[in-house]
C-alpha cells in the first residue's frame, strides 16, 4: 500500500478545507434564528465548541463512510483502518483530535507570515520570525507524513493512495 505524496495530501486538505469552511458558515446560519440575526462574538465558548462538533462530524462522516474526503477522492487518497474493518467514529473523532494541534500551529504560522500586523499571535510571538515559524509547521507535515506517524499509531488508522 502506497502512501500520497506530500504534495497530493496537501491539496486534499486545502480542498477539504474550502469544503469545512462552507459547511461553518452554513453551521453559521443556523445558529441565526437563536441569536436575533448577530453573529456571535469571538469569545463565545459555546459557538466555538459547536463549530469545533461541526468539523469533527465533516470530517468523521467521509472517513466513516468510504474512508474518504472529497478532497481525498479528488487527489485518490483514502483513510483505511489497520485491523481491516471500516474507520470507526471513534478513530475518526481521535484521528481530527490528534491532528488539531499541528494545524492550529500551521494556520497561526500561515497568518503570522501573510498578516504580521493585524494578527493576535503576533504578541505572543513578536520575536520569532513569521517564516521560521512557518517552515517548522511545514517540516511537522512533513514528518507527520511517514509511515507509521503518531495520529496513525493513536487511532489505529493509515492513509493510502489509490492510484492504480
Amino acid at each position: 500500500m502506497k502512501q500520497p505524496t506530500i504534495i497530493k495530501r496537501l491539496l486534499a486538505a486545502f480542498y477539504d478545507s474550502l469544503l469545512v469552511l462552507a459547511s461553518l458558515f452554513f453551521a453559521t446560519l443556523l445558529t441565526f434564528p437563536f441569536t436575533k440575526g448577530e453573529i456571535s462574538s469571538e469569545n463565545n465558548i459555546y459557538m466555538s465548541i459547536y463549530l469545533f462538533a461541526v468539523i469533527i462530524i465533516f470530517y468523521s462522516w467521509f472517513w466513516t463512510h468510504g474512508g474518504q474526503t472529497l478532497g481525498m477522492r479528488t487527489w485518490k487518497q483514502q483513510l483505511i483502518s489497520l485491523n481491516g474493518k471500516s474507520v470507526s467514529w471513534q478513530q475518526s473523532f481521535l484521528r481530527v483530535l490528534s491532528g488539531t494541534p499541528a494545524w492550529i500551529f500551521f494556520l497561526i504560522s500561515l497568518l503570522l507570515w501573510m498578516f504580521p500586523e493585524k494578527t493576535h499571535a503576533t504578541k505572543y510571538l513578536a520575536n520569532i520570525p513569521a517564516w521560521l515559524i512557518v517552515l517548522v509547521s511545514f517540516i511537522w507535515v512533513l514528518l507527520d507524513n511517514r509511515s507509521g506517524n503518531w495520529r496513525d499509531k493513536i487511532t489505529g488508522t493509515k492513509i493510502i493512495s489509490t492510484d492504480k
